[in-house]
């Protein structure tokens, strides 16, 4: 770490420390209640394996997992598992996680180049979109999704009926992907119609409403705002700092580890996903002091208490989660690793 910051020199140790622990024949959660490979946590997690060691070895591995997982119980088919190899006490699974899966593939091509391995996913991303569009509305929005629809660990996830706007951000993003990945124009335009959409329906005031309503036919927006979703607004490119300047600024300026009360009614966000979408589109336009600023308001205080980063912004659950290592790859971004 090139940096006489004593405190940056810790964080970054218990995102090493926390990487470690995380990290064997695929990611896991968390060496206690979770250690099994997850998706999306694997999007973050593998960010840091590539930083720490210039390949992708263990991505490559949990990755393949899916592909060939041609059968699950309770998971219906062209939708992927949130968790393989692994058995679940419950049949659930969480629709969020597959479009993760599509983002991760995009990113594991521009870390590896490893185009053959991609090609073999198509079938798989083909049966995940054909699932998708039954969930599809008269906006070319999903609806009422199936399951276990996660956005984040705060009052957004209470917030997914009917038509949960994080969702259909992250949604839009990852038509882009095979759009560009096995050369479909059709869907980069179905995305562009998508994201029109939702700031039209969504974009409630200066912030955008976490769901609408279905009420006699017709979509009511709930009026209920979180953080979370203008993250999932920027970090899914639904919007960016030159077209909605004043969202882009009350959202670097107000919220963040500091944030007060100034928009209580917004509701705040979580270590897992809001704080990390929050840092990735700051390293995303160059902000290098804010995002220092933000890793050390939001982790100090866990390396002084663990050793480790955490799950939550509190201790009540997992206090060593794989996906928090990716802090290691925001700083070897801005040069800081040597």
């Amino acid at each position: 770490l090139i940096s006489d910051d004593e405190k940056l020199h810790a964080v970054y140790d218990a995102a090493v420390e926390t990487f470690r622990q995380n990290v064997y024949v695929v990611y896991m959660d968390c060496p206690s209640r979770e250690r099994a490979g997850w998706l999306c946590n694997s999007f973050f997690t593998s960010r840091a394996e590539y930083a720490l060691t210039g390949k992708s070895t263990v991505e490559r591995a949990f990755l393949a997992n899916f592909l060939l997982a041609e059968s699950v119980p309770g998971v219906p088919s062209g939708m992927l598992p949130m968790c393989y190899p692994s058995e679940l006490p419950r049949v659930r699974f969480i629709p969020n996680w597959a479009m993760w899966f599509v983002l991760e593939l995009e990113e594991y091509l521009q870390r590896t180049g490893d185009i053959e391995f991609v090609l073999s996913a198509r079938p798989k991303m083909m049966q995940l979109l054909d699932y998708f569009r039954k969930f599809e509305n008269e906006y070319g929005l999903l609806e009422r999704l199936e399951n276990w629809i996660f956005v984040e660990w705060s009052q957004a996830n209470k917030l997914v009926r009917d038509v949960n706007f994080p969702t259909n951000m992250l949604y839009a993003r990852v038509k882009r992907a095979p759009a560009k990945l096995y050369d479909i124009p059709e869907l980069a335009a179905e995305a562009d119609k998508m994201d029109r959409c939702i700031i039209d329906m969504s974009l409630d005031g200066l912030f955008f409403c976490d769901n609408a309503l279905r009420q006699d036919g017709k979509l009511v927006l709930s009026g209920e705002h979180t953080e979370v979703c203008q993250y999932y607004a920027f970090f899914c490119g639904t919007v960016t700092p030159e077209t909605h300047p004043a969202l882009w600024k009350t959202m670097v300026d107000d919220f963040g580890p500091q944030r007060s009360d100034a928009y209580a009614e917004i509701h705040f966000a979580n270590t897992f996903i809001g704080h990390y979408l929050r840092l990735d589109i700051f390293e995303r336009y160059g902000l290098k002091d804010n995002v220092l600023e933000n890793i050390m308001g939001y982790f100090h205080y866990m390396v002084e208490r663990t050793g480790t980063l955490w799950e939550n912004k509190t201790p009540h659950a997992s206090c060593c989660h794989g996906f928090t290592s990716c802090i290691i790859y925001w700083l070897d971004k801005f040069g800081i690793l040597n």
